[in-house]
C-alpha cells in the first residue's frame, strides 16, 4: 500500500501540478522532467515493493523526498506533509522488506539512460534558442501558422526523447532490483556429496531426485536441499534429505542465503512430516495433491476388486508381449543402446517434456546399478516400452514411463504390475507410483450442494482437458494404493500466485520466458554411478 500510495501521489504531482503548467509554454522547465523521472521510478519499483526487496524500498524513500522538495518548491505544504509522513514510513519499515538485490545496473542500460536523458535536457535548453534564431533567419517562421507547426513538432520530437531516455531509465532501475541469477546446476563433487546423503537419509520418494543435473544443491546440518531458481523464485525439490530432525535446519539456512539473493523460497511436493517446523520459520502450507504408494506385500492380481488389472496383464499376455524386470547392473551394452534409442525415439513425439520434483530429467540416459527397469517387447522382438523405477533405501519410486509405437491396451498397467511382483519377491517395503495434483480433490465425495456439484464438475473438466490428473488418479487406483498428500510451502498469501505460476513453469506446464540452461554431462563420473533418465510422463 505504501508504494502504491507513492505512485498516486507522485504522478499527482507530475500531472496536476507540474503537467498542466508544462504545456503553456512551448517546454516544460526542469523540475517538470525531475517529477516525471521520480513518477516513472516509483512506478517501476512497485512490483519489487510487493515483493519486499529492500533497496526498492530505500529508493522509493528517496524518490518520495524528492517529490516533497518539489511541491515545497511550489507551496504545496499539506502534500509536502503527507509525503514526508510516507518517506519516514518507508525508512523505518525497512526491516519487512526481507529481499536482497544485486545492487548493480546493467551498463549498457545505464550508459544509454544517461546519454538519452543528455540529449533530451539538451533539447530543452536549446530549444527556446533554435527557434529565436529561425525566425531571424527563415522569414518564412515569421508567419504564424507555420511558426506553431514547427514548434508543435519541435515539442513532440522532444517529448519523444523524453520517453525513450523515460523507458531505457526503466529499465536499468529494473536491473538494479533484479534478483540475482542462478546456474541452475551442480558440480560434480557436490553430485556425489548429494548422492551419498540420498543414499543414507533417503527415505523419501522424492529424495532420489534431488540429484536431477538442473537443481543446484544446498548442504547443511548433513543434509541437502535441491532447487531451481524461476523468476526470482527459488523452488525447493520437496524436502530437503537429512539426519532425522535436521531437514528444518537445512532449510533454515538456505532462506537466509535466498533472500539476500532477491529469490522467494517454495517448496513443490513437500511431505507432512516437517510442516509443523516449516511453520516455525514462518512459512506456510497448502496441499496440492497426492502420491499414490503400493506395499508390495499386500499386492495381488487375485479377486474381483482387481479383475480390470488382472485382464489388463493377461491381454497384453495374450498378444506375444513379453514383460522382463531386470536391475541396472544386469543391463548390457547391446540393451542399453535399445533403451537410448527408444528414448529419442520418444522424445520426437513428445517434444513437450513434464516433470519436476518427481524426475531425474532429461539430460542423461546413464544407468543406475540397483534401480530397476521394467522392459517389454513385442511379438516381433522389439523394444516397445519400458518404466524405471527408482531404488532408495530399499525403497522403489516410478520415474519414467515410455512407450512407442502401436501397443495394446493395459500394457503400463502390465509393467507396474510385473515390477510389483518382483519387489514382493525381494521384500521392497513400499513402491511409490504417481503423484497426481489436486487429487484430494478430485477423490473427494461428490457434494450434495449443487452450486459445489456444479463448481467441482466445472473445476475437474478443466482439469481433464490440460493436465487429465483424472485419468492420471483412475490409473494409480487400480494397484489398491495408499494416498499420502504432498504440500506446497510457501512465504506469504500475497507471493502465492507467484509461486504457483514458477511451479508450473517448472514443472513443464507452463513455457519458461527465458530458455534453462541445459548442463552438460558429468564427465568424470562413471556411467554405473550417474544419475538416472527422464522425467516421469505417463
Amino acid at each position: 500500500m505504501l508504494a502504491i500510495d507513492a505512485v498516486i501521489f507522485g504522478f499527482a504531482h507530475v500531472a496536476v501540478h507540474h503537467g498542466a503548467a508544462a504545456y503553456r509554454g512551448l517546454l516544460p522547465p526542469e523540475t517538470h522532467l525531475v517529477s516525471i523521472i521520480v513518477g516513472l521510478a516509483l512506478l517501476t519499483l512497485v512490483p519489487r515493493l510487493l515483493r519486499g526487496t529492500r533497496t526498492a524500498g530505500s529508493v522509493a524513500a528517496i524518490g518520495i523526498g524528492v517529490l516533497a522538495g518539489l511541491s515545497a518548491l511550489g507551496g504545496h505544504w499539506w502534500r509536502v506533509a503527507v509525503q514526508l509522513t510516507l518517506c519516514l514510513l518507508l525508512l523505518r519499515a525497512r526491516g519487512a522488506f526481507p529481499l536482497g538485490c544485486r545492487n548493480r545496473p546493467r551498463r549498457t542500460y545505464a550508459a544509454a539512460a544517461l546519454g538519452a536523458w543528455i540529449v533530451a535536457y539538451g533539447a530543452l535548453r536549446i530549444a527556446p534558442l533554435v527557434h529565436v534564431h529561425l525566425r531571424h533567419i527563415v522569414p518564412a517562421l515569421h508567419h504564424a501558422s507555420v511558426a506553431s507547426r514547427l514548434s508543435a513538432e519541435w515539442l513532440a520530437a522532444i517529448e519523444i526523447l523524453i520517453g525513450c531516455a523515460a523507458l531505457i531509465s526503466v529499465l536499468a532501475l529494473r536491473s538494479v532490483m533484479r534478483p540475482q541469477p542462478a546456474d541452475n546446476a551442480h558440480a560434480d563433487h557436490e553430485y556425489r556429496a548429494a548422492r551419498a546423503i540420498v543414499d543414507r537419509y533417503g527415505q523419501d520418494s522424492l529424495s532420489p531426485f534431488v540429484v536431477r543435473p538442473d537443481k543446484a544443491l544446498q548442504f547443511a546440518a548433513g543434509g541437502v536441499l535441491s532447487y531451481r531458481v524461476i523468476g526470482g523464485t527459488a523452488i525447493v525439490s520437496a524436502d530437503p534429505v537429512a539426519p532425522d530432525g535436521a531437514a528444518a535446519e537445512v532449510l533454515a539456512s538456505f532462506l537466509p542465503v535466498a533472500r539476500d539473493r532477491g529469490w522467494q523460497v517454495a517448496l513443490w511436493g513437500a511431505s507432512p512430516r516437517h510442516l509443523a517446523q516449516y511453520q516455525g520459520l514462518g512459512l506456510r502450507a497448502i496441499c496440492v495433491g497426492e502420491e499414490a504408494f503400493v506395499d508390495p506385500a499386500r499386492f495381488t492380481l487375485e479377486g474381483r476388486p482387481v479383475r480390470k488389472l488382472r485382464q489388463s496383464v493377461h491381454r497384453v499376455a495374450r498378444r506375444g508381449w513379453e514383460i522382463t524386470v531386470c536391475e541396472g547392473r544386469a543391463i548390457d551394452l547391446g540393451l542399453e543402446r535399445e533403451l537410448e534409442a527408444l528414448e529419442a525415439r520418444w522424445h520426437d513425439e513428445h517434444p513437450e517434456v513434464l516433470g519436476f520434483a518427481m524426475s531425474m530429467g532429461a539430460f542423461e540416459s546413464a544407468l543406475r546399478p540397483d534401480d530397476l527397469y521394467a522392459i517389454a517387447r513385442g511379438p516381433d522382438g522389439q523394444l516397445g516400452a519400458v518404466m524405471h523405477f527408482m531404488s532408495h533405501c530399499g525403497k522403489l519410486s516410478l520415474d519414467t514411463m515410455r512407450r512407442v509405437g502401436t501397443t495394446p491396451n493395459g500394457l503400463n498397467e502390465a509393467l507396474v504390475a510385473h515390477t510389483l511382483e518382483l519387489a514382493r519377491e525381494r521384500g521392497v517395503p513400499e513402491v511409490s507410483l504417481n503423484y497426481a495434483g489436486l487429487a484430494h480433490v478430485l477423490r473427494a465425495r461428490t457434494p450434495r450442494n449443487p452450486v459445489r456439484r456444479a463448481g467441482r464438475a466445472a473445476a475437474v473438466a478443466v482439469l481433464h482437458r490440460r493436465f487429465q490428473m483424472d485419468r492420471l488418479i483412475r490409473f494409480n487406483d487400480k494397484f489398491s494404493p495408499e494416498w499420502r498428500p504432498r504440500y506446497l510451502v510457501y512465504e506469504s498469501r500475497l507471493a502465492l500466485p507467484r509461486v504457483i505460476a514458477r511451479v508450473l513453469q517448472a514443472e513443464g506446464y507452463l513455457p519458461e520466458l527465458r530458455r534453462p540452461r541445459v548442463p552438460g554431462p558429468r564427465a568424470s563420473i562413471p556411467r554405473s554411478l550417474a544419475g538416472g533418465a527422464h522425467p516421469k510422463t505417463g
